[in-house]
């Protein structure tokens, strides 16, 4: 189990680097969106456009990054909604039974089903060299990108969680069975 937990320690890694561009990709949205309001402001007293639709999508594909690529950390920090009402009063053993198999059941065919379908779109934009529709606006290419590979680095996390619940399962069981095995041998006693 220990190779298994090694591997989801990856998982994790992986997606705490994700989440630092994530990061820099928020401050990063704010200050465009910052420039662009003021620079509507400012361009109309002097008399120059100072914003453009370049900025404006920019701002745009930086709030999609952010988005796609904490899909995966915040399932981590386990940020997502819950029904924590139930969960509350259930024990470690339930909750890890619950949380795998909604893992296994739920959020993996998402995951996996949403990265699939957005495969071939995805190189079909890249084929066509996919711009915006806008005058003077960004390639659409490279955030449709981010959707297949935010999907993948969620379904890793996925996984991880995965691993860890079923190894909370594995050690209650050895728990329990080890219990019983004392109790055996007390009865011989």
């Amino acid at each position: 189990m220990n190779k298994w937990l090694t591997l989801a320690n990856h998982f994790d890694k992986l997606n705490r680097n994700v989440a630092i561009i994530a990061r820099w990709a928020v401050l990063l949205m704010l200050g465009l969106g910052f420039w662009n309001v003021i620079g509507r402001y400012v361009g109309v007293v002097i008399g120059h456009n100072l914003s453009s639709n370049r900025l404006i999508e920019g701002q745009w594909y930086l709030f999609d990054l952010v988005f796609l690529f904490g899909l995966g950390w915040t399932l981590q920090r386990q940020g997502h909604v819950r029904v924590d009402v139930l969960q509350n009063r259930w024990g470690k053993q339930r909750k890890a039974k619950v949380e795998l198999l909604g893992t296994l059941l739920l959020l993996l065919p998402f995951a996996i089903g949403i990265m699939a379908i957005s495969i071939e779109p995805t190189l079909h934009s890249w084929s066509i060299n996919e711009a915006s529709p806008d005058p003077n606006g960004l390639p659409r290419y490279w955030i449709k990108t981010l959707i297949p590979i935010s999907f993948l680095i969620l379904a890793l996390q996925g996984i991880a969680e995965a691993i860890r619940n079923w190894s909370v399962l594995q050690s209650s069981s050895l728990l329990n069975q080890s219990k019983g095995s004392n109790r055996q041998e007390k009865s011989f006693d």
